[in-house]
């Protein structure tokens, strides 16, 4: 089978993939249904714009059309959603965009090195079983979430976390208010989450779990995207039964109980000490039958208002107001790395590293320039001969913090 013929099947099969109509298809390349039906049959070339086109249109990289056994080529295409937002639209082509960053890198020699790959598995069938079965494995990877103190930033804490014990990289970055909480891409050569930077902080903490959740149940070479987090099939509520799992421990909420009793003070100190929402705690007491379900329904119509009243001017409840700020921007850090070593040797230009950043490229070049220039200053055991005392003294006259 010829080229042609093998880019007309492709191109088919996303088409069909994407719930597209021959039709449309064919208006947004500027042909007929004819000429598109006979680029499907492989009797006509495929143009450099209409490649480019059709590839936007349905929601994939170039890439995937050109190399389908590629990352890019692996990643399932969404059907086409009329209520689709244009923030999640753009968010995903973000993912594909980083996705295309991690291709280049890796036909450079900078190959991603993800430590997914001794994730237990597990014959039951059953998703709930599954959760707690990679909620309690994880929790082991990561380590004790909440030995910090209650003010410390859980949220920051766990994508640091993830980022170091599972090799997947972690991107915080503003997808609109509009926009989905969080997306991921699960394929194992190359696994992502990004988390929408818009959301306050114990949701975001939510969606980054539940995110991850995803990615360590290897739910096949996909783009997840999760509007909201509600458990419409039985990979969401996997997800989200091991978000509640790896966040807040059961022997973990069960001793917070004892040590604080059953009081809004104890709420309050769950809440802080798990990073979540008021509403995602209690959910996840009804979870371990700590409330019926009766119980559940009267603490969530009471809500976080209704537990700051309770609490009155307290330290815990302006902790709590002061724990909803939206969490700061964050670069990838495994990508980030990776792109550096790729433009040192060639591989990539500063543009991808920029956006990475957000900085602007000229900026960007002008940084690694001096950072070339002066990389012969930093020497193996960067040793010298001592200063004199005096010397030394005058030193702490210097801003200790100046760039």
């Amino acid at each position: 089978m010829g080229e042609a013929a093998d880019i007309g099947r492709r191109v088919q099969q996303l088409r069909i993939g994407a719930g597209a109509a021959l039709d449309d298809v064919a208006s947004a390349l500027g042909v007929s249904a004819r000429e598109l039906s006979a680029l499907e049959r492989g009797d006509r070339d495929i143009g450099d714009a209409e490649l480019t086109t059709f590839a936007d249109f349905v929601g994939v990289s170039e890439l995937a059309i050109l190399e389908p056994d590629s990352l890019l080529g692996r990643l399932a295409v969404a059907p086409r959603a009329g209520d689709e937002t244009v923030s999640t639209r753009e968010a995903h082509r973000r993912l594909i965009a980083l996705a295309e960053i991690h291709h280049v890198l890796r036909d450079g020699g900078h190959e991603a090195e993800p430590g997914v790959a001794s994730v237990p598995q597990d014959s039951s069938g059953r998703w709930l079983s599954r959760a707690n079965q990679l909620a309690e494995w994880a929790g082991q990877r990561l380590g004790d979430l909440t030995r910090d103190p209650p003010e410390a930033d859980r949220f920051a804490a766990l994508a640091a976390a993830i980022e170091c014990q599972f090799g997947v990289d972690v991107m915080i970055e503003s997808l609109g208010e509009d926009g989905p909480l969080g997306l991921s891409m699960t394929d194992p050569e190359f696994p992502f989450i990004l988390i929408n930077a818009d959301v306050m902080r114990p949701r975001a903490m939510f969606t980054l779990a539940h995110e991850l959740g995803h990615v360590l149940a290897g739910d096949g070479s996909e783009i997840k995207i999760d509007e909201d987090l509600r458990g419409n099939n039985d990979e969401e509520r996997l997800a989200n039964a091991f978000a509640a799992g790896l966040l807040m421990p059961e022997q973990r909420v069960s001793s917070l109980i004892e040590e604080h009793g059953r009081d809004a003070k104890c709420l309050a100190m769950m809440i802080l000490y798990f990073g979540v929402s008021f509403e995602s705690l209690i959910y996840r007491l009804h979870n371990l039958q700590i409330v019926n379900a009766t119980g559940r329904d009267a603490l969530k119509n009471a809500g976080l208002h209704g537990l700051l009243r309770a609490l009155e001017d307290t330290e815990e409840s302006t902790m709590l107001l002061s724990a909803r700020e939206r969490p700061p921007r964050k670069p990838p850090r495994h990508l980030t790395t990776r792109c550096i070593s790729g433009i040192w040797d060639g591989t990539i230009s500063a543009a991808p590293l920029a956006g990475l950043l957000d900085v602007e490229t000229d900026e960007l070049v002008e940084k690694l320039r001096r950072a070339w220039e002066t990389a012969d200053a930093i020497t193996e055991d960067y040793s010298t001969p001592k200063d004199s005392p005096e010397v030394v003294e005058q030193a702490y006259d210097a801003d200790p913090v100046a760039v």
